[in-house]
C-alpha cells in the first residue's frame, strides 16, 4: 500500500478530482450558477441535503454515496457527480441513483404524485457516448410516436472532451477547467471565475489537509480491495484477459490520486502502459 506522501497533495488537486469537485460544487453560489446555466432555469435558493449523502437500498442492501445532493426552493432534487474515468455503465448507474433518490424522498405515507422532479448530472472527463457533444440529455418518447414520456426524472451527461459546444459559455468554461486543469487561464464567465477561485482556495486551505488525506486513503483502500477481489475472481476462472482488464480499470481509477510512476510501481507494470491507459480515458 502506498504511503500517504505519494498521494497527490491537496495543493495540486485538479477540479476533476472527486474531493476537489465536491468542495467546489458544495459552494452554494457556484452550484446554483452551474445548475442555472446547464438547465436554463432560475433558482432562488438551494439547500444541500448532506455532505456525501449515503443512501442505503433496502432491496439490494447496495449503498451509494452521492457527492453533491441538494434541493431547490421548489423541492426539485439534484445529484451532481464527477466521473473522471469511464468505469462501469453510467446509464444504469443513473437509473440506480434515481431509484435510490426516489425511495429516500418518498415515505410510505406519501402518494407517488408527490415525487419531486429529480436530476442526475454526471460531469465526465471523457466522451461517454462518443457523440462529441458537450452536453447529452436523456429524453424518452413512446415508441413510434413523438409523445414524450415524462416521469419527472432527468439525466445529463457532460463531456469535458467535447468537439461540439452545445452549451452556454459558462458550462463550456467549466468543462474546459475539468479537462485542462488550467488555473493560469483568464476565465470570462462568473461560473468559470468563481470555480477557479474556489479551486485555488481549497488548494491553500490547511484545514482541509486531514479530511482530504483521510478521504484519499479511504479511496485507495476501497480500490485496492476491489483490485484484489478482481484478481481472485479472475484467477478462479482462469481468465488472463479478465485479470488484465481488472488491472487496467484499477490503474484508470487511480488517475488524479497517484502519480503515474507510483501506479506503475504498485502494479508492477511499465510506466508506458499507465500513460497509455490515461491517454485513452
Amino acid at each position: 500500500m502506498p504511503s500517504q506522501r505519494k498521494i497527490i497533495p491537496l495543493s495540486e488537486l485538479p477540479l476533476r478530482n472527486d474531493f476537489m469537485f465536491g468542495e467546489v460544487m458544495r459552494t452554494s453560489e457556484i452550484c446554483q450558477l452551474f445548475l442555472e446555466e446547464l438547465l436554463g432555469v432560475s433558482i432562488q435558493r438551494i439547500e444541500f441535503i448532506d455532505k456525501q449523502k449515503d443512501l442505503s437500498d433496502s432491496y439490494t442492501h447496495h449503498g451509494i454515496r452521492l457527492d453533491v445532493y441538494l434541493k431547490d426552493e421548489a423541492g426539485t432534487v439534484f445529484n451532481v457527480e464527477m466521473q473522471s474515468v469511464p468505469n462501469g455503465n453510467l446509464a444504469k448507474r443513473a437509473r440506480f441513483y434515481q431509484g435510490a433518490i426516489d425511495r429516500n424522498e418518498l415515505s410510505k405515507a406519501i402518494d407517488y404524485d408527490n415525487l419531486p422532479e429529480s436530476f442526475v448530472i454526471f460531469a465526465c472527463d471523457f466522451d461517454y457516448f462518443k457523440i462529441g457533444k458537450a452536453v447529452g440529455e436523456r429524453v424518452s418518447f413512446l415508441k413510434g410516436t413523438e409523445t414524450a414520456y415524462n416521469d419527472g426524472s432527468h439525466v445529463f451527461f457532460l463531456n469535458s472532451h467535447y468537439t461540439e459546444g452545445n452549451a452556454s459559455p459558462s458550462i463550456l468554461e467549466f468543462l474546459d477547467m475539468i479537462r485542462t486543469n488550467d488555473l493560469e487561464k483568464t476565465y470570462e464567465t462568473p461560473l468559470g471565475q468563481k470555480a477557479k477561485a474556489r479551486v485555488q482556495a481549497v488548494r491553500s486551505d490547511r484545514t482541509l489537509e486531514v479530511p482530504y488525506m483521510t478521504y484519499a486513503q479511504k479511496m485507495l483502500d476501497e480500490r485496492k480491495l476491489a483490485y484484489n477481489e478482481g484478481l481472485i475472481e479472475g484467477e478462479a476462472k482462469g481468465e488472463a484477459r479478465g485479470r488484465d482488464k481488472g488491472v487496467n480499470e484499477s490503474i484508470a481509477a487511480l488517475k488524479g490520486i497517484l502519480e503515474p510512476n507510483v501506479i506503475a510501481e504498485r502494479f508492477k507494470v511499465p510506466l508506458d502502459r499507465v500513460l497509455k491507459i490515461f491517454e485513452q480515458i
